[in-house]
Order: C-alpha cells, then sequence, then structure tokens
C-alpha cells in the first residue's frame, strides 16, 4: 500500500510540474512569440550572421524572365517562365521551371523541371 501511495504522489507531482511548464511556455510565446524553450543550433545563430553575398547569377536561358517571387523562411522559390507568357499558363518549354534559393548563403540549392 505504501508504495501505490508513493505512485501517485509522485505521478501528482510530475502532472503539476508538467501543467507549470505549459503555463510558463504560454506566458512567454504570449509575450515574445519568437521564444522557444528548446531551441536547435540553427535557431540559435550558431552559423554567425548571414554575410552579403553580392549577385547570384540563376543562368536562365534567352527569352526567359522571372515571374513569381514566393519566399518561404530561408528559401525562396523563383518561377520562371517565357517573357510573353501570361500568369496562370501551364508549365511546359524550355524556360518553365522553379528555382529553388538559399537566401542566407546566395546559393541556387536546385531547379524542378516540370515532366511529361
Amino acid at each position: 500500500m505504501q508504495l501505490l501511495k508513493s505512485l501517485v504522489i509522485g505521478l501528482g507531482v510530475l502532472v503539476l510540474l508538467g501543467m507549470t511548464l505549459l503555463v510558463y511556455g504560454f506566458y512567454q510565446k504570449a509575450n515574445n512569440p519568437g521564444w522557444r524553450m528548446f531551441s536547435s543550433p540553427s535557431a540559435t545563430g550558431a552559423a554567425g550572421p548571414a554575410a552579403p553575398f553580392g549577385e547570384l547569377d540563376l543562368k536562365l536561358p534567352d527569352g526567359c524572365v522571372i515571374g513569381r517571387v514566393t519566399p518561404d523562411g530561408e528559401r525562396a522559390y523563383i518561377k520562371v517562365r517565357p517573357h510573353g507568357a501570361k500568369r496562370g499558363t501551364p508549365m511546359g518549354g524550355p524556360c518553365n521551371r522553379i528555382v529553388v534559393i538559399d537566401v542566407v548563403r546566395g546559393r541556387v540549392l536546385g531547379t524542378i523541371k516540370p515532366g511529361p
């Protein structure tokens, strides 16, 4: 009976500790939306501040232009289209592609080309 009593008390303490941490986390998040209880190495800025990288050449074929840029955190998705194409036209041809860029380091991560 003593073991059961100790187990119930111990689990009760764990529940109270968990609730306290939860309330503390909600309070911190309300005051500072960027706050994290446990931060990963990339979130602490271990890589240092982003250095300027100058110009980035996308090496687009002749007649191709940037149609739309969609930022997503440390990445940007650049939709490339033919010069005369209108927005919403189906993808296809040598110009139509999506270029993925790392905006922190200033380098092209890859290119997505539509297939048949």
